[in-house]
């Protein structure tokens, strides 16, 4: 199809240059009876008129219709209504982007083959049918970039390659936008080289799970693909998944919390679920990996009804334990004798070693509520020490700076202890600041324009004593002279995250510390933007002017520091008693306040911080004190051994590992090569992978057009398909067709026009 053909339309005024030549004159007759004469010459001349417009029109056309014909046009499909496709019957090389899905569910077992060894099969089909001089790109789900294969032969390579799913769970929605990027690129270099663009296909292979295919993804791919320039791709998915899979899956598994305390029994509890028909008994097996010790529990399962079974493991030794929980009942999902994705899952935990405080202060008594609190808790481990005894901070995940006189004073190694808490801040630790009364402390070493600069959240202004408060002014109003309490009314004073837990207390309504408050009569006055402040006291009617209770100073390097404005040191010297928070008479605000500062401050040991999703970043931290020294062993599946041993930046507080290094389920531990010190974490597959419902097509055809969705049978003919699917409707058939039906009603009408003429 050249387009300079189509300039033989011009040719359709040859027709009129040889009418005017070939034009005939009437024939000039004597005759007497002149004007009836006249009155024929008229009408004859009107006959010939028409007769010579309606051959000149009809000879036009065929020239203009001879033309078109040359041209081969076509009529896209988006007007034809055709399916969606490319013409491969023509022998023109074409742009194809192999799109393969590779996540675990890929892994289903349906005629003794996976849906990946499926899809690589009809994959390397396709790229065998490929004109030699074809560009072919081959991306994935767990390597979403790949530049364009040198041959087709190097993309059937690449395509054997793919033996196993990935544990990464990426959709193919994700990686779409990287084969348009590739058809960009190749506009760009045909560009440069004046080359015709090719014909572009961007083929899926996938199982068609809900996972695989991201609908809100939609309106963004089709605004990628149609900045693309002409001609536009061609989208074909190709579904090898089952329409009607069985499968047993175990969708989780967990310890909570996931800091035990020493000598209470461990419960690993695993949540099992049957897709297709109910199993009667599915054997579930728990086997912590450290120890070797093992249970199982057969679990009878209904049909898409998620069952929990727990094992119980008791008197294990303090530190981190790892367990591995497998689903012995065998599916679908996983080649044979391999157990697929989610018949296993991984789990860590930690016995023991409770999370440590430094409490610093002055005089040791200052400390020792705030010290009984935690030991009643029991969640943290309290020492409280004198300046004199700080060595470093680096080992506890919290320390507190409890009614200190003068933390800019020099300590015996020359460093104050605002110096060496700005050094563990900056390092990622937690910072908690409960300053004393006006008569213990030096003010100006609070001073966040000077010795405490960079730490604390506001400055300390004056001492504000509840009893000089506003007296009521109606009789709903409570008497503040009689203390105050935290204000804890509407969603805005508890967006913090240190007040979360309160939303839950408000709701039961039956916690003591909320029926009776406990109160404060003397408190800080703080000066501090509104944005440092943490939580209010309830001291008057005026949002804007209620003085904070609590306030937050975020360091860059994800440390924190907290500031209380009461005071939590000795209660039993009436004369420097601020609060009644350590009363315990029907309230147990004493011991549950000082966990909820740790808590947040440490963070929440029950949040699975040892429970992570393959292929996602994860945070591992780093051994602190004498062992932050000490060379590092890494372990774990897939674990190349230039990994084993990491360096690691000198004084960092943490080591986070990128998605690309987390895509292998399994138990990781870095420790020590002494094992003085271990962390470890675990990794698993996403469990909505577990799901092998598959997406509606719809959602699909909203990106591809209708008729996009290749269902791959056992005998399915891949090539008769391909070769039967045209983006356009060609109209060159009906143009021959045409031609000769007018070239013969040319040549009658013409041969009856002249005869008629001649009489």
């Amino acid at each position: 199809m050249n387009p300079i053909l189509i300039a033989g339309v011009a040719l359709v005024g040859l027709p009129i240059v040889l009418h005017l030549i070939l034009k005939q004159e009437p024939k000039r007759l004597p005759f007497p009876a002149l004007r009836f004469l006249q009155a024929k010459q008229r009408t004859t001349s009107r006959k010939l008129k028409l007769r010579h417009f309606v051959l000149l029109a009809m000879r036009m056309t065929l020239i203009a219709l001879f033309a078109v014909a040359l041209f081969q046009p076509k009529i896209p499909a988006t007007f034809s209504g055709a399916s969606a496709g490319l013409d491969f019957g023509e022998g023109r090389p074409l742009a194809v982007v192999v799109v393969v899905d590779t996540t675990p569910s890929m892994g289903y077992t349906a005629d003794r083959r996976t849906r990946l060894d499926e899809a690589v099969r009809r994959a390397v089909e396709l790229v065998d049918r490929l004109p030699g001089a074809s560009r072919v790109a081959v991306l994935t789900t767990a390597e979403p970039f790949a530049p364009w294969e040198l041959s087709p032969a190097d993309a059937r390579r690449r395509l054997e390659g793919l033996k196993t799913p990935d544990g990464s769970g990426l959709p193919v929605t994700s990686v779409l936008p990287n084969a348009y990027q590739l058809f960009a690129a190749l506009d760009a270099e045909s560009g440069s080289l004046g080359a015709d663009p090719l014909p572009r296909l961007v083929a899926v292979f996938t199982d068609r799970t809900a996972e695989s295919w991201k609908a809100d993804r939609t309106d963004d791919l089709t605004a990628a693909a149609a900045r693309l320039a002409a001609p536009k791709p061609v989208h074909l998915v190709f579904d090898v998944g089952v329409e009607q899979p069985a499968n047993v899956s175990l969708l989780a598994a967990e310890v909570r919390p996931a800091v035990v305390p020493v000598g209470a029994a461990v419960s690993v509890t695993a949540t099992v679920q049957a897709t297709g028909p109910a199993v009667p008994a599915a054997r579930v097996k728990c086997r912590l990996t450290d120890t070797g010790a093992t249970a199982a529990n057969d679990v009878a399962l209904p049909a898409g009804t998620p069952t929990l079974t727990a094992f119980t493991f008791r008197d294990l030794k303090p530190g981190l334990h790892q367990a591995e929980v497998t689903l012995e009942t065998p599916d679908n999902l996983g080649p044979d004798g391999v157990p697929g994705f989610d018949n296993v899952r991984y789990v860590t935990f930690r016995v023991g070693e409770s999370r440590r405080i430094l409490t610093v202060c002055d005089d040791l008594p200052d400390g020792a509520f705030w010290q009984l609190a935690h030991q009643k808790k029991g969640e943290f481990a309290c020492d409280v020490v004198t300046p004199a005894a700080v060595k470093d901070f680096a080992a506890y995940d919290v320390v507190c700076f409890l009614s200190l006189n003068d933390q800019a004073k020099p300590l015996a190694d020359g460093e104050s202890l605002w110096a060496k808490a700005s050094k563990y801040v900056g390092r990622g630790g937690r910072l908690l600041v409960i300053p004393g009364g006006l008569d213990q402390i030096t003010l100006a070493s609070y001073d966040p324009n000077g010795p405490a600069a960079s730490l604390m959240p506001g400055k300390l202004a004056s001492v504000i004593d509840a009893a000089t408060l506003p007296k009521p002014a109606t009789a709903s109003e409570p008497d503040r002279r009689l203390g105050v309490s935290w204000f804890l009314a509407g969603d805005d004073a508890l967006r913090h995250p240190l007040m979360a837990p309160f939303k839950d207390w408000l709701l039961s309504g039956t916690v003591d510390f909320l029926q009776n408050p406990r109160r404060a009569w003397k408190f800080w006055e703080v000066d501090a933007s509104p944005e440092a402040v943490v939580a209010r006291y309830d001291d008057g009617p005026d949002a804007a002017k209620r003085r904070p209770a609590v306030l937050e100073r975020e360091t860059p390097g994800g440390g924190k520091v907290l500031l209380l404005t009461t005071r939590l040191d000795s209660p039993w010297e009436p004369e420097r008693k601020w609060n009644d928070y350590y009363e315990t008479a029907g309230s147990s605000w004493g011991v549950v306040f000082p966990n909820l500062l740790a808590r947040y401050l440490a963070g929440d040991a029950a949040e699975g911080m040892f429970q992570y999703t393959a292929s996602r970043a994860v945070p591992v931290p780093l051994p602190k004190g004498g062992d932050a020294a000490k060379p590092l062993v890494f372990e774990g599946p897939g674990v190349r051994p230039e990994e084993a041993t990491p360096k690691l930046e000198q004084g960092a507080a943490e080591w986070r590992l990128p998605p690309e290094r987390t895509r292998t389920p399994g138990n990781y531990a870095l420790r020590t090569e002494d094992r003085s010190w271990q962390e470890g974490f675990s990794l698993n597959a996403p469990a909505e992978e577990s799901n092998l419902a598959k997406v509606e097509p719809a959602a699909i055809e909203a990106l591809t057009g209708p008729g996009a969705i290749v269902a791959v049978g056992k005998d399915f003919d891949l090539g008769a398909l391909l070769a039967g699917k045209s983006a356009d409707l060609p109209l060159l058939p009906w143009l021959l067709l045409t031609l000769l039906v007018l070239f013969a009603l040319e040549g009658v009408l013409a041969n009856r026009f002249y005869r008629l003429g001649r009489k």
